[in-house]
């Protein structure tokens, strides 16, 4: 089966806890909707090689990773597309990329504005920890002129539309979040894809967003933090097209 929840930041105990219960078997797939955050820095990355999973996660990007390391991985071809390979059964998912992942056909569009990038840019704190901002946190124009392609490839059809944040509208009226006021250029992107994916008779059936911290369903749109959903059930699911 295939699971997906929200930002890791790096934390084991977070990520333990999350899935105590849950018992995920070597089959299985976990999908965390960016800031993964085990890719921060090369201890993080020692200890997440060191820490043992049965089951296959993959993640797409978010706005706090460090890009330095996740665009020197080496890349191989699963399902369906090009992904990073980040350890042993760890995966990233690239921007613009569709993939089939157990029947899911999910379509990625990673990264997201960081709206604490005034200190994290901040002479002082980059000189006590170094590099703190990427920016590539922002998808690119050519990223999304591979999203715009490869949606047109797959005739602007497909199961999950995967992030890790949302189209502008929903910050303020469902997510009333301190962030509805914060401009970022790649919700404006994912609002252009999703309605040239209307304009062109196509659709998805579930959006799934992390960036917010909190958990929230609105129609077929699902703000995941703690939650580890099962993916199937979402999409089984009659979820309301709301944008």
């Amino acid at each position: 089966m295939t699971y997906i929840t929200g930002d890791t930041h790096g934390k084991f105990e977070d990520l333990k806890e999350r899935l105590k219960g849950l018992e995920l078997k070597e089959d299985d797939i976990l999908i965390i909707c960016g800031d993964f955050g085990f890719d921060w820095n090369e201890d993080l990355i020692e200890k997440w090689k060191a820490f043992e999973h049965p089951y296959t996660v993959l993640f797409c990007d978010g706005n706090h990773e460090n890009f330095d390391i996740l665009n020197e991985l080496p890349s191989t071809e699963m399902f369906g597309s090009k992904v990073g390979i980040f350890a042993e059964k760890t995966y990233r998912l690239l921007t613009g990329c569709m993939y089939d992942i157990q029947g899911t056909r999910t379509f990625v569009f990673g990264g997201a504005s960081s709206i604490d990038k005034d200190w994290r840019v901040d002479p002082w704190y980059v000189s006590m920890y170094g590099k703190l901002w990427w920016e590539e946190e922002i998808p690119s124009p050519e990223s999304f002129s591979l999203a715009q392609r490869t949606l047109e490839k797959h005739r602007w059809t497909f199961d999950l539309f995967l992030s890790h944040t949302c189209r502008p509208e929903l910050k303020r009226h469902v997510l009333e979040t301190y962030k509805a006021d914060f401009f970022d250029p790649t919700e404006a992107m994912i609002a252009d894809l999703e309605d040239l994916i209307k304009e062109n008779g196509g659709c998805w059936k579930v959006s799934c967003f992390g960036h917010f911290h909190t958990d929230v369903d609105y129609g077929k749109h699902h703000c995941l933090y703690e939650r580890v959903v099962e993916l199937d059930n979402l999409i089984q699911i009659q979820n309301i097209d709301i944008y």
